[in-house]
């Protein structure tokens, strides 16, 4: 890195829930994955591809959180999502032969064609497997860094009761990069960048040294770093936390204030699934309901129901215009730093991943021409933030003279990225039920595996119960209940796991008996993580200690 240069460290945060319903031939909820994998993570690949090939120097943090790689990895959805894929496919060629000569939606029809045959030849071969290992690839190239998450996206603050949860999905969340991604991850996106006092010392405990806030997990930080959220802190474990700026999130995010909500980009809510009833489409249905199909023919022209046609030649060199922009301003507001604080300036601008493709369709072109404008830019570059953390901690431990910049150590304040900056979106009048159930389970499953666990007769079933709570922990349900999205659904996940969990308890230490069918039924849908058992993440501590071995204490 040069330090006459401001650093911009971009991060894209990618996650979803873990859907897959193997009971039923074909499950709305499942098209959350394939809509983000055709339209965020194959167009992303996609840039990366094209930067790489044009030797264009580009540096980029990605968190692939451990629900999203199992179900990559995961060969049933594999099948299912090239049938999505080729489903659309046969749409789009009765499509073409519909709109033949007109001049606006014709020539929109084959844009999709052409892009749905792209991603089909790519995935035939491996399905979600391909796109994991092209993340691999461009990480050993050294351009993007993967980052890890808690194992299902738990919100971590409510568990501060039973820390042995907070590090089974630590812990968990680790194992399955280093078993899908062959990589061992130095830093964590901590679930809705939820942060509280000790979460510092888990996350090194686990070898894990560095994360992200918001911005005012940084800014009220005590002592109050001088810096704000432009220069990493050091925690008073040793983890490097980053808070996020702001300005450049917003600029990107934001419909109003932002790029995204500009007349000639794609207009989101327009889908072919809502505007048009034609026999054709039949296979992109789901029974009577209607849903998007990720063909959208209108731009978004403006608030009144009249849209023009999608034109995406315009709406790319508009997102080109908008990468000129951006890279700009981040130069006048590094300079600006520059001058205020007396050193370079580290700008953290921090996305949902899913943003860039299927909310704002023009996104991935946009963060392509984002890049290709930074490398000509002579006050600020593109860096993951790997290397500003690693550099951070090699100056402090050199005692704060590498680089002439000072290291500023601080214990950040309780904070998250939702809405208020707390925790109100997880816990309010529509989703608190959940908590005390959750809290209750866990706490008898790490009672179990510290204090009983040679009660236990049946170890497999505990495993399965391990699983069950860490889906059952996951942040999205009470985020669903929250927003009031996908209430229903949200809903029976919840209640659907935190019943088997219980059930997998009782059975597993005898206390009702066991029940194979029911049991098989189970494992086969919730199959998440396989290689886990209760014992490594909720007892280990308790085995080093009395000396266990746990090789010969967890098999089934």
């Amino acid at each position: 890195m040069e330090a006459k240069k401001a650093k911009w460290v971009p991060v894209l945060h990618c996650h979803l829930p873990f859907v897959k319903h193997p009971e039923m031939a074909k499950y709305l909820e499942e098209e959350w994955y394939f809509e983000a994998v055709s339209e965020t993570y194959l167009p992303l690949l996609e840039v990366f591809d094209g930067l790489e090939s044009d030797n264009v120097d580009y540096h980029l943090t990605m968190s692939l959180t451990p629900t999203l790689l199992s179900m990559m990895a995961d060969d049933f959805l594999s099948e299912r999502l090239q049938n999505y894929i080729n489903a659309r496919l046969k749409v789009l060629d009765e499509e073409a032969y519909r709109t033949q000569g007109d001049p606006d939606f014709h020539p929109v029809t084959l844009f999709y064609r052409k892009r749905f045959q792209r991603w089909a030849d790519k995935l035939k071969d491996g399905g979600g497997k391909y796109v994991i290992n092209e993340f691999v690839k461009h990480y050993k190239n050294g351009h993007i860094d993967i980052i890890t998450s808690a194992a299902t996206h738990g919100f971590l603050i409510f568990m501060v009761g039973e820390p042995e949860a907070i590090t089974a999905q630590i812990k968990a969340g680790i194992e399955t990069h280093e078993k899908l991604l062959g990589i061992k991850p130095s830093g964590m996106w901590l679930p809705e960048c939820g942060y509280t006092n000790g979460f510092d010392a888990i996350l090194n405990r686990q070898g894990l040294f560095y994360t992200f806030l918001d911005q005012h997990g940084i800014e009220a930080a005590n002592p109050e770093p001088p810096n704000g959220c432009f220069s990493p802190i050091v925690t008073p474990f040793d983890v490097v936390a980053f808070g996020r700026d702001p300005e450049s999130s917003r600029q990107v995010w934001s419909a109003r204030e932002g790029y995204p909500g500009t007349p000639v980009y794609r207009e989101f809510y327009r889908d072919v699934g809502f505007d048009l009833d034609l026999p054709h489409l039949t296979p992109l249905k789901h029974g009577s309901i209607k849903t998007f199909t990720g063909l959208k023919y209108y731009a978004i022209t403006g608030d009144g129901t009249y849209k023009e046609a999608y034109r995406p030649g315009a709406a790319r060199r508009m997102a080109h215009e908008h990468a000129g922009q951006f890279v700009y301003h981040r130069a006048l507001q590094g300079d600006y730093l520059k001058e205020k604080l007396g050193e370079s300036p580290v700008i953290v601008s921090m996305y949902d991943a899913e943003l860039f493709g299927h909310w704002w369709f023009e996104g991935p072109w946009w963060l392509e021409a984002v890049f290709r404008r930074m490398n000509e830019n002579p006050s600020v570059e593109a860096v993951t933030a790997k290397t500003v953390a690693t550099q951070t901690i090699t100056e402090l431990n050199q005692g704060n003279k590498a680089g002439g910049k000072k290291i500023w150590r601080a214990q950040p304040s309780t904070s998250t990225w939702g809405g208020g900056g707390y925790s109100e979106v997880w816990l309010n009048g529509k989703n608190d039920v959940i908590q005390q159930f959750l809290s209750d389970i866990a706490a008898v499953l790490i009672d179990i595996c510290k204090n009983r666990y040679s009660e236990v007769k049946y170890k497999k079933v505990l495993n399965q119960c391990a699983r069950e709570l860490l889906l059952a922990q996951s942040s999205d349900w009470p985020f669903l209940l929250s927003t009031g999205q996908a209430v229903s659904y949200a809903k029976r996940r919840v209640n659907a796991h935190l019943i088997r969990a219980e059930r997998c308890l009782l059975m597993a230490m005898g206390t009702i008996p066991f029940e194979k069918k029911w049991f098989d039924a189970i494992s086969y849908k919730d199959d998440i993580f396989p290689w886990i058992d209760a014992l490594s993440l909720y007892g280990k501590d308790i085995c080093e200690n009395a000396g266990i071995d746990e090789n010969k204490a967890v098999g089934h």
